[in-house]
Parts: C-alpha cells; structure tokens; sequence
C-alpha cells in the first residue's frame, strides 16, 4: 500500500502531530462527558488553534495527504476532504457529547430557571366534609314490652323534636294489666307503678291513669331528649317487641363535621389537626372544629378514613350538610421545596434539570417529600440556592435522553430566568 510521504518541515510536521490527537481526540468525543473535557490540557483548547487540511483519493480513500497533489495509485487529484475548522475550547472537542443550544432558542422555547428554596409551610387539605349526629348525642326511643302502635306522632325523619313530647301511644296487655293493679289501691299499687316506669311510661301518665281512675287501652311513649328525629324504625299500626327501636333522636347540644381522607394523608396533618368549615354560598358562614378524631376504620368502598370534629353551630347547620373544609397541619420549618412543574417523572425515576455554573443542564435524580400546592417538598438530590429548569424541561429533557449523555450545553449564559 502507497502512503504519501510525511512532511519534512518541522512547522508542518507540528500541525500532523496536533491533528493526530485532535483526531483521537474526536473519535473518544461519544464516551466523554463535558465534565471530562473541561479536565482536558490546555494544550488541548489553545484559542485561535486550527486543525490541518485533509485531501483525500476519492478513488482510494486511504490516500491521503495534508498538502494538494495527485494519487500516486491512479494518478487522480487528492480533493480536500475537510476544511480548516477552529477548535475553540477544549469542551469544543467533545461538543457531540451534549446538545448545544442557543440562547435565543432557548428564548423562544420558553425555558425558564429558578433557584431552589428554604421555605417555611404547612400542610393544608381542601376537602368536602359532612354534618353528621354526635355520637355522644344520640338517643334512642326503645319498646320495653310487646304491643302495638296504635297512632304514631312521629312521621318524618329530620322533624325537630322536644323533650317530653309523644311520639306514639301504643297498646300492650302488660300495660293495661299494670294500670289494673295500680287502680286496685294497697299493698299493690306501688308495685303496679314501678312497672309502668320500668315500661317506660312517664310519672304524669301514671299520675293521669290515677286521676282518671280507669285503665287506659292506650298510653303514650314520650320522647326521652331534645333534637332531631334521625331514625323511625315503626309505623302506625305495625306490632313492636321487646327491645324495638322506635325512633332515634340526635341531641342538640352539638353536631360532627366528618371528613373523608386517605390513610397517607394521616401523617401530614399529624396531631391535633386544625379545621375550619365554610358552607357554599352562605357568606360570612364559618365554624372552627375542635376536639379531632379520627375514625380507625377503612371505609371498604372508598377505601377512606372518617376524621370527626366537634362544631358549636346550634341549629344553624342540619344534618346532612355538605360544607367546605380547609385543614391545617403542623409548621415545619425550612423546607426545602421546588416547583412541581420543575419535576419530570418518568416509570423509573424522578429528576430535575439543574444548570451548572457552566451553563450545562443536568438531569439530577431527586426524592420528594409531602406536596404544598403548587410546589413539593425535595429530601434529596437537590441544595439551597441551586438553579434549575422549570418550563420547558420536557423538550431538553427529551433530546438528552436521545443524544444519552443527558446533558445539555447552553451557547450562551443570558438566557432568561426568574
């Protein structure tokens, strides 16, 4: 194989060497990153430093020269292959290795950075919550004997409700027995009204069957508190046993507000949560919830745990209600967090782009922490003060997984930021 002769002068001679190395230089660019190349010589990135002429056979391509002149297999002319090119900076030398991207580009595509954040927050939850009957307040009306209902006062749940008031009159055998005896006088009228009140009679109908001096078919059963009629469980006419609910009643004396969440929000509001509630449309309506409870069942549907407070609303708010609620969780001091538009998630990783101090976005792997609207709390990856990408981190993003170094060169450092 003919090979072209080396030059002979030494200034030509210095210019092949160089080219040599920019060459292998050239042909390692795929597998070195832009932080190796800044390592690189200095010899390496003199300014103004110019890589040979190459002319090439175009019948043999492995005739080459540095200089014009004729193929010495077939006699063709050698034709310049590649220009003279400037080598800038060594980071020039792997340019291959990272997308470079203008700075009016980089205007144009929207690109926007921002510096990560100490900040000082809580957790605050926004979520439907309903008016529901204290537990601690609910009563129930229950049949104590077999019998009858013979006319019932009581027709619709939700209906307000006194202390003392009827809610059904009712026959049983057992109490028109217990009035006989009552009225018989002696040793077994005593005994008789013990029964009546362990029937749940009220001491002024026993009074009355006394004053009327005759058994009655019927007596009534009265409501045993004040509030609201949550439950009917008979009708006018139907039969009851011992032990039947009649009605239940949700006192007044004050109401739940439940919310329903997810078990993972449970640690963000810690304890005690703090809770307001507002209702739609009703301006200047708010209540404060106090004594928080949470329920530790899982709703099988929702797959939701019940959280209850305490409201002092009066009669301001029926059951039922639908009211907005905002929760508070505890401050947490200087928490480091970054906008969560800046967060690109992918199957396997979560990560950032972060611009070094060369100009160079790097897509960092971080781990999040607890969201707080519109930003996200960082455990790891990221510092204090650093810049990152936080609009149009998709479109570099996307080109650096394709060029595979992910990293991305920015020509020029006054691209627009926050």
């Amino acid at each position: 194989m003919s090979r072209c002769p080396l030059p002979r002068s030494r200034p030509v001679a210095l210019a092949f060497a160089a080219l040599i190395s920019l060459l292998w230089l050239g042909a390692c660019a795929r597998d070195v990153p832009v932080a190796a190349a800044a390592a690189a010589p200095a010899a390496l990135a003199l300014p103004g430093a110019e890589v040979a002429p190459l002319y090439v056979c175009p019948m043999h391509p492995h005739i080459t020269s540095h200089e014009p002149g004729k193929c010495p297999i077939c006699g063709m002319d050698l034709v310049l292959k590649k220009p003279p090119k400037p080598v800038a900076t060594a980071a020039a030398a792997v340019a291959d290795t990272a997308v470079v991207v203008d700075a009016a580009v980089l205007q144009s595509l929207g690109v926007r950075t921002a510096a990560v954040s100490r900040r000082d927050l809580r957790t605050v939850l926004r979520v439907p919550a309903l008016v529901v009957a204290d537990a601690g307040g609910e009563v129930r009306l229950q049949a104590r004997v077999s019998g009858f209902v013979e006319r019932l006062l009581v027709r619709n749940t939700g209906a307000a409700i006194t202390a003392g008031s009827i809610v059904a009159e009712v026959y049983a055998p057992e109490l028109v027995q217990a009035q006989e005896e009552l009225l018989l006088g002696g040793d077994a009228a005593a005994p008789a009204a013990e029964r009546l009140r362990r029937f749940g009679i009220a001491e002024r109908d026993i009074d009355a069957v006394r004053a009327g001096g005759t058994s009655q078919r019927r007596l009534p059963l009265r409501a045993p508190a004040s509030g609201t009629v949550t439950s009917i469980g008979v009708r006018e006419g139907s039969s009851f046993d011992v032990a039947d609910v009649l009605v239940e009643i949700a006192g007044r004396g004050g109401v739940r507000v439940e919310a329903q969440l997810f078990p993972a929000q449970r640690p963000l509001l810690g304890a005690p949560a703090e809770a307001d509630f507002t209702q739609p449309g009703v301006p200047d309506a708010r209540w404060a919830g106090r004594d928080p409870q949470w329920l530790d069942v899982v709703d099988p549907v929702t797959r939701t745990l019940g959280l209850r407070w305490r409201v002092d609303a009066g009669g301001e708010l029926a059951l039922g209600t639908v009211l907005d609620a905002e929760l508070r969780g505890p401050l947490r001091s200087s928490v480091l967090v970054v906008p969560t538009a800046a967060v690109i998630r992918t199957t396997d990783q979560t990560r950032v782009l972060r611009e070094d101090a060369r100009g160079v976005f790097v897509p960092v792997p971080v781990h999040l922490g607890a969201r707080y609207g519109d930003e996200v709390e960082i455990l790891h990856g990221l510092a204090a003060g650093e810049r990152i990408v936080v609009s149009g981190q998709f479109l570099i993003d996307s080109e650096a997984q394709l060029r595979g170094p992910q990293q991305m060169q920015v020509r020029s450092a006054n691209h627009r930021h926050d």
